[in-house]
């Protein structure tokens, strides 16, 4: 198993090949399904700068496969509103304005501090201890100064939390709002650091943990909206539109069809 490297990527994955018992397929889902992934993944990192073109016959080149493989999940991604279509330009990483930033942060304040609210009110240790962990996880990333990992861990903080909520649609549009927030951070912020303070997600957890749910939904809102006033006014980077050195190099075509990368979750 060979975890993807900075320069190839970090996208929390790993892949593997298929033995030669499983069943071989034609791979084309598996493959939309890394490449989806990879994109997304640059995007949280911070990788992939508002405006960035997605060009279609650059990403078949990087993943080995036909641009009708691709354009699909760009597609996705356009109705997610991660990509955007722009003329002569095609589809590029989007670049949320100051009113789309406001209604992102609109939508969090809406949702997050109802999650949060169910998981204090679920009472459930183990819970608790998976916040812990990605909380531990986080300081211990800021502790090396990594950057990239903060961030991604950041993200993850609130996808973790809306998933123990238990509320599969809650957490499938958290996934989507926390994805463009990172677009909405970067594009609006001048400044490089973390948005979030180093406490913040402790508190939240702690107060998760003494059952005190109207405090814990008063950090989330607090946090969130902490996180819209460290904005600035809009300023995107320039992009840089080498998608070789953002995106993964895939290794080499195997031999054989039935050892196709499959793309899975790192434990």
């Amino acid at each position: 198993m060979r975890q993807l490297g900075v320069q190839d990527w970090h996208a929390g994955c790993t892949i593997r090949r298929m033995e030669p018992s499983e069943p071989a397929g034609d791979g084309s889902s598996d493959r939309s399904a890394e490449i989806y992934a990879s994109i997304v993944a640059a995007v949280v990192e911070h990788r992939l700068a508002p405006g960035t073109r997605l060009r279609e016959e650059r990403l078949a080149e990087l993943f080995q496969v036909s641009r009708t493989q691709v354009r699909p999940v760009l597609q996705r991604l356009e109705h997610e509103g991660l990509v955007e279509r722009q003329p002569r330009r095609g589809a590029v990483v989007s670049s949320p304005s100051r009113e789309a930033t406001a209604q992102i942060f609109t939508a969090r304040r809406l949702v997050e501090p109802w999650l949060v609210r169910c998981v204090c009110e679920q009472a459930d240790r183990t819970a608790q201890r998976k916040l812990e962990r990605v909380v531990q996880d986080e300081n211990k990333a800021r502790a090396a100064g990594d950057h990239r990992a903060v961030v991604r861990l950041s993200g993850d903080f609130h996808r973790v939390l809306a998933t123990l909520a238990g509320n599969a649609p809650l957490a499938e549009l958290m996934q989507t709002l926390t994805v463009r927030t990172c677009l909405a951070i970067v594009a609006n912020r001048a400044s490089t650091g973390s948005t979030c303070r180093e406490d913040e997600h402790a508190q939240i957890v702690q107060a998760i943990a003494d059952g005190d749910s109207r405090r814990a939904t008063r950090l989330m809102t607090e946090h969130l909206n902490h996180i819209e006033r460290s904005l600035d006014e809009p300023r995107p980077p320039e992009p840089d539109d080498d998608l070789g050195t953002l995106l993964p190099q895939p290794s080499k075509p195997a031999a054989r069809p039935a050892a196709r990368k499959m793309l899975r979750k790192a434990p």
